[in-house]
């Protein structure tokens, strides 16, 4: 008989009973057979499949986070100016008396109208250079004496126009565009309270030694005028056909660069004939430069108005005497 295998722990425990039991087990006991039909006959073709082992992945459960929010500071950013070529004028402007107000009904204005090169102590004893005391003498004399300065196109609207202009008027122009009035004579002259019209050589703007587009923005922005001395500074005179060039072309050029309304002519050297005259009114200009002594001015004079050279070697007795009002 084939002992089918779910019975044998049962038969297991039997024996180790009786193994146990020993010789206590009396003959009298009687033991039943086991009856074979009470355990099905095993399939001789069954196969025990074994389970194969499970790995158990541990999944770490995420701890939720704290109530306790975290602070995150952010760092404004640091403001860092660009450096400028050269500085403008840092000195506070002194104050300014209101000047008394003058009508003038048009058609001619008393202003003397000055003009200077350079300001500098390069090249003391050169006509063209003032030196930066002298020019500062000059400005100061000028403010003590009563003068307003106004631009070249203020002058030129009253001339045509009439209007208001201050009792003592003056004029202060530069030439050439050099690098040293941006330098010394504009932060002099913010300080007292003046403006100036300078006159730029419209190829000079990015060359050495002559002022920038940036420093004549901030000029302009302190309330200069920027007129044209030509686009390369050629006596227009000797040649007409680059009148379009100097004249007009000049004007395009600064207006676009600077950002500022071009009105105003400067003839190189104070050289004129009737066609260059006739060329800046038609080119657009409103007004035309030229050299003199006087400090009268009329429709007729619009487009060469009079200007005075002030040179290196004047004292200021010299200077006095070109003024119609002075302390002198």
């Amino acid at each position: 008989m084939r002992i089918k295998p779910e019975i044998i722990p049962i038969l297991s425990l039997i024996g180790i009973a009786i193994l146990i039991a020993g010789c206590n087990f009396t003959s009298n006991i009687n033991i039943k057979p086991i009856d074979p039909e009470y355990f099905p006959t095993a399939s001789t073709t069954s196969t025990i499949t074994p389970t194969p082992f499970q790995v158990m992945t541990y999944t770490p459960s995420l701890i939720p986070p704290s109530n306790t929010p975290t602070v995150t500071y952010t760092v404004s950013p640091t403001y860092t100016p660009l450096p400028t070529d050269t500085p403008g004028p840092t000195d506070t402007p002194q104050p300014s008396n209101t000047p008394e107000m003058v009508w003038y009904p048009g058609g001619q204005v008393t202003a003397p109208i000055l003009l200077y090169h350079h300001v500098s102590n390069e090249r003391n004893g050169n006509r063209y250079f003032v030196t930066i005391d002298t020019f500062r003498a000059q400005m100061q004399a000028l403010r003590d004496w009563g003068y307003t300065s106004i631009t070249v196109s203020e002058l030129a609207n009253v001339i045509m126009n009439g209007g208001d202009l201050p009792s003592k008027p003056v004029v202060i122009t530069f030439d050439d565009g050099n690098l040293d009035i941006y330098q010394n004579a504009f932060p002099i002259m913010h300080e007292l309270g003046f403006v100036g019209t300078t006159y730029i050589v419209a190829n000079r703007l990015q060359s050495k030694y002559f002022v920038n587009v940036e420093q004549l923005q901030d000029m302009a922005f302190d309330g200069w005028e920027i007129g044209s001395h030509g686009m390369t500074h050629t006596d227009l005179t000797t040649d007409h056909s680059i009148a379009n060039v100097e004249m007009r072309q000049s004007l395009l050029e600064l207006e676009d660069a600077v950002g500022v309304h071009v009105s105003s002519f400067a003839y190189p050297y104070g050289i004129i004939d009737d066609f260059v005259t006739n060329k800046a009114s038609q080119y657009g200009y409103s007004s035309g430069m030229g050299l003199g002594s006087s400090y009268q001015h009329s429709l007729g004079t619009l487009f060469y108005l009079s200007r005075m050279e002030i040179q290196g070697g004047y004292d200021m007795s010299k200077f006095a005497s070109l003024l119609p009002w002075s302390g002198h």
